[in-house]
Formats: C-alpha cells, structure tokens, sequence
C-alpha cells in the first residue's frame, strides 16, 4: 500500500463524487420532468374546442394545470349530446392489468438512492487511495446503483404518475363506449440529446351522443361518412421533457462509471515493463550475464 498511487483511478473517483455530491442538490431543487397533453376538434362538434393539460413534477410535488379553449363550445356540445353508449367490444383481464411504483414512493427513494450513491463514491475514494484489494465489487455496486437512479428519474417517476391512479379496477359494472368506428394515427418521436419524448396523435370517429335514435343501429353497422353530424375528428400530441440534470446524469454515467472505469482497466492490463536486454559481462570467458538496464 505504500507503492505508487493509481492516479488515473483516483481522479476518476472524484470526479464521479463531485458528480454524486451535485446530483443530491439537483433532486432536491430542480425540476424531474414537464408533461404536456394538449388535443382539439379539427372536425364535427366540438369544432375549434380544445384542451391543454400541464404537469410539473419535482422531489416534492406534482403540480397540474388545465387551460380550455372554446368553453362555450364545449358547453354547446354536452347539451346537444343525449347519453347513448354500446357496451365495449375491448375485454381487460386482471391478470394483464398494469401496475406502477407510485410517483410519491419514487420521490421517497431517488433521494435516499443518490445519498447511498454518494457515501458509495466515497468509500470507493478511499479504498482506490490505500490501493484494498476487490474494491472493483463496490465499484459494481455503484454502476449499478446510479443506473437505477437514471431509470427512476426518466422513466419510474413519469409512470409512477399514472401509478398511484385508481382507475375503478374490480368493478362489475359493464364497459361501455360512446363513440363507434374509432381510427387513430400515431407518430412518436425521442429526443436522447435534449431528453424529450413527443408522440403526435390523429383520433377520428362518430359520437353516438349526436346520433338520432332512428338512425342508431345503422350508425353502429357501418360508418356514415365525414359529413355525418356525428363525425369528429381530434389533433393531438404528448410530451415529456425531463430535467437537464438528468440527462446530463445519464452522459455522466456512460463515459464516468462506464467507458472510464473498461479503459482505465484495460490500459492497465495491457501495460508491459520494459524489456530486458542481454549484456555480455566479463568474467571467465565463457558467463553471460542478464543485464536489466532500465
């Protein structure tokens, strides 16, 4: 232990600390993730109407907002609409049911995870100082540990929204639709470098609320067209942008506890001293002696 220090480990140890030390201010100060959904009618009643929902979500909150445009459109709409629906051609099973870790336990244990994370980092500086040898074990701990921090930020967190939601499951009463020959077009797109993810929407179909009770069962057998008073038609999108810190946690990751630690390794695995040379030494005519002349 009282050798030539591991320079090269060492100053990649704190750097990963001083990067651990930051990420414990910034999930407790800055913003995780912004949500945005905002949809409107292009065609049939509620035409020009449109609805925007805005979530922000930090360590401590989940604050909301909901902005409606055309209010008296959609006025306009319920009161026109009567209260058909057919029962759900979908069937949900139980067993298939989606479940997500809760937003609130997500905000309790990011904390926690980079505050280990930290004291991780720490005990790995000292460890790599006094040279104690399989400290490459707590190394893999905390690869793995500030991965999972990345995969709760990014994606636990957003989900986790959704997660802590009672959507009415177990009920027995029957599913049942207000809208018949529903089309919708998806295009998806993700953002690695700026941490965005935005999916576009194109929702199309005939609301049975607007139909005429005579001409219901034919509506319900085959679509009418677009100039039917029940037709609709809906433009949309969804986005998330996660916090700055987050992706830049994610970079940190990949070239500080990833691509560093491998090259560090591999370069020390590949190293060679220098070769030793042979050196005739004058004796009695006939002895050759090794000669390291390093």
């Amino acid at each position: 232990m009282g050798g030539k220090k591991p320079v090269a480990k060492l100053l990649l140890h704190i750097a990963q600390l001083v990067i651990l030390l930051s990420l414990i201010q910034a999930v407790n100060t800055q913003t995780w993730y912004t949500g945005v959904v905002d949809l409107e009618y292009t065609e049939g009643l509620p035409k020009e109407a449109g609805l925007e929902v805005e979530l922000e979500v930090d360590q401590k909150s989940s604050d909301g907002s909901i902005h409606v445009d055309g209010f008296l459109t959609w006025l306009n709409w319920q009161n026109a609409r009567n209260d058909t629906s057919i029962p759900s051609e979908s069937v949900e099973k139980e067993e298939d049911s989606w479940d997500a870790t809760p937003l609130s336990e997500v905000q309790e244990n990011v904390p926690m995870l980079t505050n280990a994370a930290a004291a991780l980092a720490f005990i790995l500086l000292v460890l790599t100082y006094f040279e104690i040898k399989n400290r490459f074990l707590i190394g893999l701990i905390l690869n793995g540990l500030v991965l999972w921090i990345i995969i709760s930020l990014a994606i636990l967190a957003p989900l986790g929204y959704f997660g802590g939601m009672d959507f009415g499951t177990g009920s027995q009463e029957e599913k049942r639709e207000t809208s018949v020959h529903q089309d919708m077009k998806l295009d998806s797109g993700i953002d690695i470098f700026s941490g965005g993810i935005n999916l576009e929407f194109e929702s199309e179909g005939y609301d049975l609320g607007l139909v005429d009770e005579s001409e219901l069962d034919a509506v319900i057998a085959n679509a009418p067209g677009e100039d039917h008073r029940s037709f609709y038609a809906i433009d949309g999108n969804a986005g998330i942008q996660l916090g700055t810190f987050i992706i830049q946690l994610a970079w940190a990751w990949i070239i500080l506890f990833f691509i560093a630690p491998i090259l560090i390794g591999f370069t020390n695995l590949v190293r060679t001293e220098k070769p030793q040379r042979l050196g005739p030494v004058e004796s009695n005519g006939n002895l050759i002696v090794i000669v390291n002349e390093d």
